[in-house]
This record gives C-alpha cells, structure tokens and sequence, in this order.
C-alpha cells in the first residue's frame, strides 16, 4: 500500500499553516500543478480552466493584457463584488502577477469550514498559492521558453459591398423608401469590384484592421542553491504579447527571489522579493473600433487610391484609429516584500510572525490623436475629430500586513492528535491619486501634458484609506486519525463601518470519519483504500462590496458649483446619504463531502453544499424631497445550491503511464429578496430568479399573412412599430385580472415593457473538464477539454442583426423571412425596423459549449543523451489552445463570452500555436 499511504500522508495548504489531507474535513481541492503548466498563457488565471470542480474561470476577451480570466468559485455569494481572494505566500495580489514556473501548489478552499479562518475576506472563495523555494542540497539552472502565434477562434463576418447594396435595398424597399443604389449600379460596382478598382472599395473591415503578427514570446529562467542553512531560489521571466490589431501590445518583466536562513536549530527566518513590471498599449479607439468593425459597410473605403485615409463612415475609420489614432498606456510596476519568522522554542509550539510590503501603481496615458480623414473626391473630411487630447492618470497602492501566530500540537496517549493555533493579523491600505488633461497638440509626435494648449486643461485627485484587524483561532482533534473534528473562529474589525457596526464574528466547525480506519474494514482496504464522509457549517463575511470607502459616513462633495450673479463658483455640498447602521454582508454555508479511492489508481471527491448571503448592500429608494442619492442599506438575500464530483486515476503499463482527471460541478443561484426593487436592462437582478437573468420580450416565432383577417387588419396583439408579416411576433404576457380575484390571467392586446419575462440566465451550470495524459519513452500528449453543460447566451445589436442604425448584415443574415422561407433564421429584411430591434427571447442561444482547451506534444530526450552535456533534462514541445469548440450558439460568434449587446464591442479570442523547450541543468 505504498500509493495508499503516499495519499494519506500528502500535505495540502491551508489557512495559516499545512494539514494532511487524510485529516482535512473542509472542501479544499489542489489545482495539478503539470497540468495547469501545460498551458502557454499570457494570463495565469486562464491556466486554472476546468482543472479544479467548482471553480468556473471565464474569459471575456482576447486582448494582450486584458485577456485574464475571471474566476468564480461556487458561483456568485452577493449582488456586488465576487472577487476571489488570492493569497501568495499569504500575501494578498493578483493571481496574474505570478508566473505559472514560480508556483510550487495552489489550494483552494470552497467551504466556510477551510476559508472561515480568512473572515472577512473569504466569503467568494480563497485560493491560496506557495512558490518554488530552495531544496537542501540540491543545485540547478532551468530555462522554460516558448514562441506563440494566435489567431481569433471566432469573428463575426459580415456581407461584401455588393451584397451590402443589394439586401439594403431590399430592406428599405420592405418600409416604402427609395434605395440609394440603382440595379444599374449595383452592376457597375460589382465590375468595378472584380476589376480591383479602387473607386469600387471592397473592404473587410475585420480584416483591414487586424493586421498585427500575434507574436508571443515568454523566456524564464530560475537558478536554485541550497546548502543547510541558506537556501537562494532566483526567477527572471519576460513576456511579450502582440495582438491582432497595430499598436496592441502587453510587455511583462518578473524578478522574484526566495531566500530561507537557518539560524539554528529553532529559528527560520524567510525573505522574499517580488517585482512586476507591466506595460500594454491598445489604439485609444480599439473599443469603438471594434464595434464599427462590425458596423461599417463593405463599400466605405478605408484608403482612396492615392493612400490617404478614407472616410470610412460617419467620420469613423477604424484603420486609421488603429494606425495613426493615439495609444492608450497602462504601465503597472509593483513590489512585494515578504519576511516570515519561525521560532520552535519546544517541539510542541511554533510561533510565527510575517510582516509584508505590497506597493502597486498604475499609471494610464489615453493619447487621442486627431486623424484627418478624406472623402473619396480627395476633400477633408469635415467630421474628422476636430482636435487632439491628452489624459494621464497616476494611483499609488500600499498594503502592510502583519500577522503573528502560536500553534500547539501533541499527541495524548498515541491516540489523541490535538492542534491548537490562535492569531492576529492588521492590514492598513493607502490610494492616492491624480490626474491631468489638456487638447490641442501643435507637435502631435511629442504626446506630454506640457506641450497641449492650456485653455481646457483640467486637474484632479484625491487620496483614501482604512485598516483591518482581526484576530482568529482554529482547533484540531482527532481520534486515531478516525474521527476528525475541526473549528474555527475570526473576529473581524474594518474602519469602513460606523463604531458599533465595525466587528463581525466569523465561526465554522467541521467533522469527519475515515470509515476505511475502522477495523471492519480491513477485509476490503485493499479494494476500497480509502473512504471518508465529511461536513461542515460555517459564515463568512464580505466588505469589498462597499460603493465608496466610508458610505457609513457623511462626506462633502467638493465639486459641487454654483452659480452667484450669473458666475460659477466652486463650492461643497453633502450629496450622498449616509447610513452608520450598515456593516457586513454574511453569507452561511453547508458542506457535504465524500472522499473514495479504490484499487490504488481511482481517487473520486464529491461535494454538495448550500450558501445563503443575507444583508446584501442595496441602495433603496428614499423620497426625493430629501435631495440626496440613496444610502446603502443591509437588506438583500440570495443562495447558492451545488454539486461536485472530481474524478483522478493513475496507472502504468510498462513504460506508459497514464493518467486522467475529470471533473464537473453545478450551482443554482436564485435571489431572495431585492425589497422590491426591479432592475432594468438585457441583464438584470429579479427575486426569484437567478442573477444577471436576461430579460425582454418572449417570442412567439415570426408574424405571418394568416395573422391578418380578410380586411388585412392584424388580429393579435398590437406589436411594435411599423411590423408585418416576416417580423418578430412577441408573446402578450398576462397583465390583466379579468375575473377580480387579484391575479393577472389575460394580456392587454398591446406588446409593451409590462410584457417582459425572464427570458433566461447567463450563470454557466454543468460546468466541466477532463485531462488525458500519456507518456512512453519520453513522448508525452496532454489533452485538455473544458466546458458548459447549460448556460444562455445572448447577441445582438449591429453585431448581428441586419442593418441596425444603417449599419452592415452579418453573412448568416441572409438566411431572412420571405413568404417562401418561413423557417428562416432571421426575420425579414426592412430597415430600422423598431419592432426587431427589441429585447427579446429570438436572440437567445444555448451558450453549453464543449471546447478543447489544450492538445500539447512533447518529447523528453533521453538522458543517456543529454547527460554528456551536463543538462539533466531537456524537453522540445509543441501544443495548441483553444483548438476547436462545439456549440449551437450563434455562428461566428466565441460562446465563451456569450452576452453580447448593443453595440458589441469585442477582442476576439485568441487560438494559439506554440513551439517551446524546457532545459534544466
């Protein structure tokens, strides 16, 4: 039993200290670290997807630098902030801002049980993350370096110019106007077009802009020294990022360094050093250039024949933005300093104190730079952007942590294991910041504030701070490692709560039994090594969801102006209702768990939990006489129900070992109670309805001549707008008590808002991912799927529907209603036409999605080989991302980010190729 007992006596991180994992009675999960390795992502977040059951990383966007993915663990506690709290060495930072190669394990805690020792902070979930320090003895240098290539998994496409002409016309044909473009034309552009003429433009927009090489680079490189009483681990890594589109990139820089003196027998001491230095530019206009991407017609030119820029379309040329437009700078440098000290004055104590530095900054320049644009006669265009602006913006973080700590453990009659550990902890955090304006650049080439004109220039800034203190205590206890009992306990104060509200006290207790310990079980260990059933209870608490620092007090506005004898003056005000009786939100949860492992090679983990969040932050109307925006007010309620099975096995074949690992997860979400409140908008939050629910009209299928009676009058309800027979037919929700007894059981005959419905939920359930991994003789694949059983999804504006606002058709939109095609894809052609342009059930999908996140090849050469070089081992490997996905969501467009609105602003996903070695000396 070999294996066996390797599981049983394997270590797991948890809060404020290690545990075994035979003996844990939380829900916490380690991430695989060779797995999470084998993705080549810019974005650390992205490498956690479908590796852990519960934990949901989503990814909205492909950008060089905004490509992180945003992670959920058992979906969303409260109606504010969800962020997760990320711990590096018990240090609170980014997940991004480590470097996968840095990272020795990550744990995750679901449960109150295994985060209730956070407090206040833990409520959306804790991941907490060590790194690779020095072995005793041991001495290397390692080079991980990879180049990438990426390219969008999924771009909508749109119709050529001579298509654009013919389906306009069509559509304004459909609402009696006269179309700009003769039959006569038509036929000449398309001549014009086959001839490459460049009076007869012809232009991809997507294509036109997206000209960048997506070139990535990573080089790491970590030398390690360790003796018995110094040990020195040293990491340089750089990364460099470029997007599809011109001036896109995302520059990193990491210096870290951990060093472990032995001072004697009884004392450690640890010193650590973080450095991150990030730099990513974007063209100012990429947001608005990607929606007019999508938007401008294939016969706006981007260049007249001469090479000057063209109008493109209403003054908007995304060419010229992306090339000439100006550049928006993000620069983020930040610092780490880490000092931990240990002191064993009896084999039975340990006391531990860690005192830590986090200093952060951003600093953003949005250098808007004028384009002239021409028309294609070879005039200036006159609604080129009339001038250039400058706006720089500086913030200044500082977090100072101390925590100090006693831990007790012994061991009473060889049968009774006790730990005992009580602590305290303080954090103090420092913003400050400022920022400067200015327009009109006589030297357009020498962007700085100095050098814009001074007529409109504008300054600002301000500063803020508060500080936590907590102190905490967990106790341990089990029974011949049989019967396990834990509880933990958190007192937590914040100085953004009025005195009397500041404390929350934050308990869990936890118990488990090993049943495989018992003597009955001994016949069938053999087959069954493993069992162990598990439960907790247990609160948390969440202040992160506070709009503004101090909302429990009054604060005066001092940009409030007035006017005196016809003059502004600046002057102060009061604007803001404050409310001393708020403090923390609480969310309460329940977990159930089972760990199974038979025949040595199949380990199984399953959960099922319940979390219920009272006071929830909601600002509540209040009489408008009172001249004051609303406070906020502990008064919503929401729950979480969920499932999890995580699945491992391992085996060997000879020389092939293989291994694979499953995992799939669900989580119900529902509000409880809002006060009454009814939010508006495609997404909103309704009692009794998940969160972010997608809300509009319920369709009913197309509008159709047998609608109509002999005379041609419509004999449903009453659509919207200038509709007929093609349109979208919404469904006239009961609105009406016919009968008197209080409920609605008719509609009105008219569509109007009081007809919309849920009409779905954009919260991703049956969540999942599967790993295979195979080796022989030094080959190595890994394959990496990941997915969404059940999720909506939802597109619409210019992104997919056919010439809203005048703008383009995509391609599938030609799959249109005609008396002849009734199963059509899309309503009929008529433009601008209101009553298609609603919110409604048409343009929801199903957003469930299979997709293979990661196919990786490498090859290990032998050490006969490498040996006389002096390397220990040398890997050449190559893999893809994003390889392919299935889904039934709407051609062309990426299901990962499955609401898409409006306008559609949007940066493709990014499908990546990537030839790496990995050397080690």
């Amino acid at each position: 039993m070999i294996e066996d007992a390797q599981m049983l006596d394997e270590v797991i991180v948890v809060g404020y200290g290690t545990q075994k994992k035979a003996n844990l009675t939380g829900a916490v999960s380690t991430v695989s670290l060779p797995e999470m390795e084998k993705r080549t992502v810019a974005q650390t977040s992205l490498a956690l997807a479908g590796l852990v059951p519960g934990v949901v990383v989503t990814q909205r966007s492909g950008k060089p630098g905004g490509d992180e993915g945003t992670i959920s663990v058992r979906g969303k506690t409260t109606l504010g902030n969800n962020d997760v709290l990320v711990l590096i060495d018990g240090v609170e930072s980014s997940i991004n801002s480590i470097d996968p190669k840095s990272i020795e394990s990550i744990s995750v805690l679901k449960d109150a049980a295994s985060a209730a020792i956070y407090g206040n902070r833990a409520a959306n979930g804790v991941i907490l993350i060590t790194t690779k320090r020095a072995e005793d003895g041991k001495a290397y240098i390692s080079y991980n370096g990879y180049v990438a290539q990426g390219k969008p998994t999924n771009v909508p496409k749109y119709v050529n110019a001579v298509d654009f002409m013919k389906y306009i016309s069509i559509a304004k044909r459909a609402v009696g106007m006269t179309p700009e473009y003769s039959e006569e034309y038509i036929r000449e552009y398309e001549a014009g077009v086959a001839r490459n003429d460049p009076n007869y433009p012809d232009v991809d927009w997507f294509d036109a802009t997206a000209t960048n090489n997506g070139i990535i680079n990573s080089h790491f490189v970590t030398v390690s020294l360790g003796t018995k009483e110094l040990k020195s681990l040293a990491q340089v890594g750089y990364l460099s990022q470029n997007g599809i589109t011109e001036n896109t990139n995302f520059k990193r820089y990491t210096l870290r360094s951990n060093t472990d003196f032995k001072i004697s027998e009884k004392i450690e001491v640890r010193s650590d050093l973080a450095l991150v230095y990030s730099n990513a530019t974007e063209p100012t206009k990429l947001g608005n250039g990607y929606n007019w991407v999508g938007r401008i017609p294939a016969n706006q030119a981007a260049y007249l024949a001469d090479g000057r820029y063209g109008p493109g379309w209403q003054g908007i040329n995304p060419v010229a933005y992306y090339k000439d437009g100006g550049v928006i700078t993000n620069t983020a440098p930040s610092g780490i300093i880490n000092l931990v000290a240990k002191y064993n004055p009896v084999d039975s104590l340990e006391l531990k104190g860690q005192y830590a530095i986090n200093y952060w900054e951003g600093h953003t320049t949005i250098w808007d730079k004028r384009v002239q644009l021409y028309l294609n006669d070879g005039t200036p265009d006159p609604q080129t952007q009339s001038k250039s602006s400058l706006r720089e913006n500086t913030g200044r973080n500082l977090r100072t942590m101390f925590n100090g700590s006693a831990t007790f453990k012994r061991t009473f009659n060889q049968k009774h294991n006790a730990k005992l550990m009580i602590g305290y902890q303080q954090e103090s955090f420092i913003y400050k910041w400022h920022e400067g304006y200015r327009e009109v650049f006589p030297f357009p080439d020498y962007p700085v504030l100095n050098a814009g004109g001074q007529e409109n220039q504008k300054s600002s800034g301000s500063a803020s701070d508060y500080a936590l203190q907590s102190a905490f205590g967990r106790v341990n206890y089990n029974f011949m490692e049989k019967y396990l009992f834990e509880a933990t306990l958190r007192y937590d104060g914040s100085s953004r709560f009025a005195d009397g509200h500041k404390w929350g006290l934050f308990p869990s207790v936890s118990a488990g039994w090993r049943i495989s310990e018992e003597a009955f079980w001994e016949d069938i260990k053999s087959t069954i090594n493993n069992l162990k059933i598990r439960a907790s209870y247990g609160q948390l608490g969440n202040q992160n969801t506070l709009n503004g620092y101090y909302p429990a007090q009054s604060v005066v506005n001092l940009g409030t102006n007035y006017i005196f004898d016809k003059n502004i003056v600046s002057g102060a005000a009061i604007t803001a209702m404050a409310n001393s009786l708020i403090s923390w939100e609480t969310t309460t949860s329940t977990n159930l768990g089972l760990d199974l492992k038979l025949f040595d090679k199949l380990e199984i983990n399953a959960e099922y939990y319940y979390r219920h969040t009272d006071d929830i932050l909601l600002n509540l109307s209040i009489p408008l006489i009172i001249g004051l925006s609303a406070p906020a007010q502990n008064a919503g309620k929401l729950e979480n129900r969920g499932w999890e099975v995580g699945a491992t096995y391992n085996d060997r074949f000879g020389d092939f070992n293989f291994s694979a690992m499953f995992n799939i997860s669900d989580v119900r979400n529902k509000v409880l109670d809002l006060k009454g409140i009814n939010e508006t908008g495609i997404t909103v939050n309704r009692e009794g309805y998940p969160m972010y629910s997608l809300y509009g009209y319920e369709a009913d299928g197309y509008i159709v001549p047998e609608d109509y009676d002999g005379d041609g009058n419509y004999m449903g309800a009453t659509q919207i707008g200038n509709f007929g027979p093609g349109d979208i037919k919404y469904k006239d929700q009961p609105t009406v008590d016919t009968d008197g007894d209080g409920l609605h059981d008719a509609g009105d005959g008219v569509i109007n808002t009081s007809d919309y419905v849920i009409m779905g939920s954009a919260i991703p359930r049956y969540t999942f991912g599967l790993s295979l991994f195979g080796e022989y003789k030094g080959i190595d694949l890994n394959i990496l799927f990941q997915g969404t059983g059940k999720a909506d999804g939802y597109a619409w504006g210019h992104s997919i529907g056919s010439f809203y606002e005048g703008g383009s058709m995509p391609e599938i939109g030609k799959d249109y209603w005609t008396p002849e095609n009734r199963d059509a894809q899309f309503p009929r052609l008529a433009f601008n036409n209101s009553n298609n342009q609603q919110n409604s059930s048409f343009w929801v999908k199903n957003a469930a999605y299979l997709r293979m996140k990661n196919l990786q090849l490498g090859y290990t050469l032998p050490e006969s080989m490498t040996a006389k070089a002096g390397i220990s081992s040398l890997r050449f490997f190559v893999s893809t991302d994003n390889l392919f996905t299935i889904s039934d969501f709407w051609k062309y467009f990426d299901v990962e980010a499955p609401v898409l609105t409006g306008y559609g602003n949007f940066y493709p996903i990014m499908r990546t190729t990537t030839f790496g070695v990995d050397l080690r000396f």
